[in-house]
């Protein structure tokens, strides 16, 4: 059974693969790579400034109560690693996906896309419009390894939003990509209605109230008074 919990100081040590906890996209490129430096602790007091700030950096995922992989999501000014790379976003408002991780053994069960998916929702929940990433392709030499790679990303709908022929940075637009989900059911919807003998299921609005009900109720309005 799979569990997402909100990546707090006390779940650091939670974290999975073979750099974690990682300091990388925490430090400036002058500090290195958090030598002499006890790398749990720095990405704790990391985890609680930004808590304070903007809410909870990510997510951590347990399988059958097994720590099995985690995502890292912050806005720019949080991430002082982003300074060595050319594509950087400008704005330090952006939010940033700044890695995923899953266990050796979750490989091919698909947690990756569920954790990339909990980033995305989070980016809606503080009303960000956007999710960026800067990604490697094959061209980068001594690739770190958090930082993700663009085919993943790209086959998540990510899309090249400052090109780079090592780092590029990625975009997803969580605008279109709502859109795409509800003009795509308002098509299926459309094609079952055409169906002699189906009648589909009411049509949902935000506020809870179905085309069906609005319909009922603009006939009543329409009949004479005191009928």
């Amino acid at each position: 059974m799979r569990d997402l919990q909100p990546l707090t100081a006390t779940r650091v040590d939670d974290l999975v693969g073979r750099c974690a906890p990682c300091t990388f996209w925490l430090t400036v490129p002058n500090n290195g790579h958090g030598e002499h430096r006890d790398a749990s602790a720095v990405l704790a007091r990391w985890v609680n400034e930004v808590t304070d700030d903007w809410g909870p950096p990510g997510r951590v995922a347990y399988v059958d109560g097994e720590p099995a992989g985690h995502v890292i999501v912050a806005p720019a000014r949080f991430v002082p690693r982003l300074a060595a790379f050319a594509t950087a976003p400008s704005d330090p408002a952006t939010l940033v996906l700044v890695t995923a991780c899953t266990a050796p053994g979750q490989r091919g069960t698909g947690l990756r896309k569920v954790l990339l998916q909990a980033a995305a929702k989070e980016a809606l929940r503080h009303r960000c419009r956007t999710l960026d990433a800067v990604a490697a392709r094959p061209l980068a030499v001594g690739r770190h390894e958090c930082v993700l790679e663009v085919a993943p990303l790209e086959k998540l709908g990510f899309r090249v939003e400052r090109d780079h022929p090592a780092y590029p940075r990625l975009r997803l637009d969580l605008r279109t990509t709502v859109s795409i989900k509800d003009d795509a059911a308002a098509y299926v919807s459309r094609a079952l209605g055409r169906i002699p003998g189906l009648r589909p299921a009411p049509e949902t609005r935000p506020d809870g109230v179905t085309r069906a009900r609005l319909f009922s109720e603009a006939d009543r309005s329409l009949k004479p008074i005191g009928s």
